[in-house]
């Protein structure tokens, strides 16, 4: 929520003195601080017209705003044009005036208590009936500075540097809690990071979402600090969370009377840590619950799109981050899916694709997206229904291509590895009545699935390094599954074949693991022991005739499994006897369903 709070005449020396001087220039009402009065009319910019400013570079741009960096003879600056759309936007902006002000009365605050922030320079907005919302902030830029995820990553190896990094976070963040500043949308992008000599600054940046003024509650300090742990927690180490909290709490006692808003209450490490996970896991269901909504919409990443015949669908247009495939981010257009999806069927045309599959439930064909920027691959997948009623199903209730297309959204979103989907399109008849669907999957180069890996790779190796190379393919396996559990989802197919592995000799490091074939994946939000036993049963009976899995390296992986803090030590003893039976169950199940297939559709 923004705090809603008009600029006001902010001190500089004296209580009298304003910190601005404010002025007409045609419609506009502007507003300049007095350290850059002297000289921001002579800097020659027409502000609301950057487009025909050569020195003027557009670095963001969407539904409410531009922001632009312009460069001059005096320095650099950041400007952002605040132009309200849709009626809520209205609505705000009777009741709490201009954006560009609230977010000046936000940088005047923090100013005025410490809190680093980037410092406003000017703000103009329109007065009278001549108002449409409309409203420019002008910024100074910090320069060096980069975001808290860019510069990351160029410190994170280095212990010393990161170490200083999250002192330097943990000090921001305490400062403004207990000077009545709180951040609304606190994400790695709005705080921006530079190195000053043998130390690091961090200053808020995107002001427009902060609360002032108001006494931040032991609540809604851990809900702030939640809203960046979604970030923290996937970059950083667990010590060096940890690392953050103490230093967090140092700073809050040393700023305890820092302002009158300042609140000098007890914090316990142990109840911080465990409020916060419980705060993180909220915030990220909320997040990855918006995410999932996404991919039904059209947006920055994703259309919908309609074509001619009855068909319809959703594209991907943009990655936000880097593909599980190619390591590459996609960038596509809606006029080069409009050339692509033009006749649907032909990419199932042997002729022009690969022929991959060909089963009484599925083709599955290889194909390329030829672009101007390059070709990307692509496996191309129609989904056939098995029997009359899976026919009737599929007609008028949701087609497993486009099951697909929302789990695999879905586990991209909550960082699982999956093949990324490219589009989903369906044929309806009637407009409701599906005939057809077609899925376009990223097809993952340079990969085999576990089985064929363990077949093919690991037993060639000698013993000695045999062992190494199981033992941390064990551990990759089972962080992924527990990530796979804890975040909801259940995997009723969990098979050797749906999960790729790219790990290229000597095998060092870690591999890469990639979930394919999304028809046997359900999201409970909560998965229950029952379930995950039954995926860990399943992965067992698809390797128990590999030559490559015996039994000591299955009793291993049941063992890094069920080992972690709150577990019995011999734990392990008793779901290996019940995982034990439930193979036997599965592989005679198996034989069953085999001599089914084969008396019903004269193949397996």
């Amino acid at each position: 929520m923004i705090e809603s709070v008009q600029p006001a005449p902010v001190s500089q020396g004296s209580d009298s003195a304003p910190g601005y001087v404010e002025s007409s220039a045609g419609p506009h009402t502007w507003r300049v601080v007095n350290s850059h009065a002297a000289h921001f009319e002579s800097l020659g910019v027409d502000w609301f017209r950057l487009a025909d400013c050569p020195t003027a570079t557009l670095i963001k741009r969407n539904g409410q705003r531009d922001v632009w960096q312009v460069k001059t003879a005096a320095g650099s600056y950041f400007a952002k044009i605040y132009h309200p759309v849709g009626a809520p936007a209205r609505m705000k902006l009777l009741f709490r005036g201009p954006i560009a002000n609230q977010e000046w009365a936000v940088g005047l605050y923090a100013a005025a208590h410490s809190v680093s922030a980037v410092a406003p320079v000017a703000i103009a907005w329109q007065q009278g009936r001549r108002m449409d919302g409309v409203s420019l902030l002008v910024t100074e830029a910090v320069d060096g500075a980069l975001p808290l995820s860019d510069y990351w990553r160029t410190i994170r190896d280095d212990r010393h540097q990161a170490n200083l990094l999250v002192d330097s976070l943990a000090r921001l963040i305490a400062r403004a809690h207990q000077c009545g500043f709180q951040h609304g949308d606190m994400h790695p992008g709005n705080i921006l990071v530079r190195r000053v000599d043998q130390r690091c600054e961090a200053f808020f940046v995107d002001l427009h979402r902060v609360r002032i003024g108001r006494r931040v509650t032991a609540g809604q300090a851990v809900a702030n600090l939640a809203h960046l742990n979604q970030w923290f927690r996937r970059n950083a180490s667990r010590s060096q969370r940890l690392r953050f909290l103490r230093s967090y709490i140092r700073y809050r006692d040393q700023f305890a009377q820092a302002s009158p808003l300042a609140r000098n209450w007890p914090i316990d490490l142990r109840k911080l840590t465990a409020d916060l996970a419980i705060e993180a896991d909220r915030h990220a269901n909320r997040l990855w619950a918006k995410r999932d909504r996404r991919a039904m919409r059209t947006s920055r990443y994703f259309a919908k799109l309609r074509f001619d015949n009855g068909w319809r669908g959703h594209v991907l247009l943009e990655t936000k981050h880097p593909t599980s495939g190619n390591g590459l981010d996609i960038e596509f257009s809606k006029a080069q899916w409009r050339t692509w999806l033009a006749d649907p069927l032909a990419w199932l045309d042997p002729q022009r694709t690969e022929l991959l599959k060909d089963s009484h439930t599925a083709t599955i064909c290889k194909a390329k997206l030829a672009s101007d920027t390059g070709a990307v691959e692509t496996v191309v997948k129609r989904s056939l229904p098995r029997n009359a009623w899976k026919r009737l199903t599929q007609m008028f209730g949701p087609s497993r291509s486009i099951q697909s297309w929302r789990m695999a959204n879905k586990l991209r979103n909550r960082d699982l590895p999956v093949a990324t989907p490219l589009a989903v399109i369906e044929k309806f008849d009637l407009g409701f009545i599906r005939r057809e669907s077609i899925s376009f999957t990223e097809f993952i180069g340079d990969a085999v699935d576990l089985e064929a890996f363990l077949n093919r790779e690991v037993s060639t190796l000698p013993l000695s390094q045999q062992r190494r190379v199981k033992d941390e393919l064990i551990r990759s396996v089972v962080r992924l599954l527990k990530a796979f559990h804890e975040r909801g989802f259940v995997h009723r197919d969990m098979k050797a074949p749906n999960l790729l592995i790219r790990w290229p000799a000597p095998y060092a490091g870690s591999p890469s693991l990639i979930f394919i074939d999304m028809d046997g994946i359900s999201h409970r939000r909560r998965s229950s022991e029952p379930q995950r036993i039954r995926a860990i049963v399943r992965l067992c009976a698809s390797l128990l005739t590999s030559p490559g899995c015996t039994a000591s390296d299955r009793l291993r992986f049941l063992k890094t499994y069920l080992t972690g803090p709150g577990r019995p030590p011999n734990e392990w003893k008793r779901f290996w006897r019940q995982i034990h039976r439930e193979v036997c169950e599965k592989l005679a199940n198996k034989q069953l369903r085999r001599e089914w297939k084969l008396a019903h559709y004269g193949r397996e």
